[in-house]
Formats: C-alpha cells, sequence, structure tokens
C-alpha cells in the first residue's frame, strides 16, 4: 500500500524507490533524538542512526521516503555511495563523508 509524503515525490533524488525499507532507531522516530549518523550499506540499504545506539532492540523500520521527509537535510546524502558514511555533530553542522569497512564481509572472510 503506497502513501504519500510532504515533499516533491517527482524530485526524487535517491536511487532507491521512495518507499524502500530504510532502518533508523526508536529515538529517531519518537522525535528524541535526531538523525547525526547515515549509512548507505555495501548491500545498498540505508540506515538512519542517531548515534546513540546499535542494539537491535531499539531498531525500527521504517519508509526511505518518510525518513526524508523528516529531515529534509538528508537528501544531500542522496549520492552517497553504497559502503559509505556520513556523519555530523549536531543538525545544523555539515555532513561529512567517509568509507566503511562492512563488519558482515570481514567476518565472512
Amino acid at each position: 500500500m503506497s502513501h504519500l509524503h510532504e515533499f516533491d515525490e517527482s524530485t526524487w533524488p535517491f536511487d532507491a524507490p521512495i518507499n524502500a525499507a530504510s532502518f533508523t532507531t526508536r529515538y529517531v522516530l519518537d522525535g528524541s533524538l535526531p538523525i547525526l549518523e547515515v549509512y548507505h550499506d555495501h548491500d545498498g540499504e540505508w540506515q538512519f542512526m542517531c548515534g546513540t545506539t546499535n542494539a537491535s532492540a531499539d531498531a525500527k523500520l521504517v519508509c526511505l521516503g518518510c525518513i526524508i521527509g523528516r529531515d529534509l537535510t538528508l537528501i544531500q546524502l542522496a549520492d552517497l555511495p553504497e559502503g559509505w558514511l556520513a556523519h555530523r555533530e549536531s543538525p545544523t553542522q555539515p555532513w561529512a563523508r567517509e568509507p566503511y569497512e562492512d563488519s558482515d564481509a570481514t567476518n565472512e572472510a
């Protein structure tokens, strides 16, 4: 079932579909913490994290378009390559980008 987003969907800049599943934390969803870390996983999935937890109990699945609608600065990361992360100190700071190691890939090697 599709739903609408609070921005112009005709200018969607991500390669992933607007309704693609992505990951975040319960703290981002309830609005108590901002998104400070974004991972574009080696398998193409997106994670939008607050930087305080990686616990599976805190993980939430969310529509990519819905999470972008919560923070339109995330559109700046649409071209983030797979296997890269972006981070910032606060929502008013610019994003810094860097590649990261895939812990699953290194565990399998």
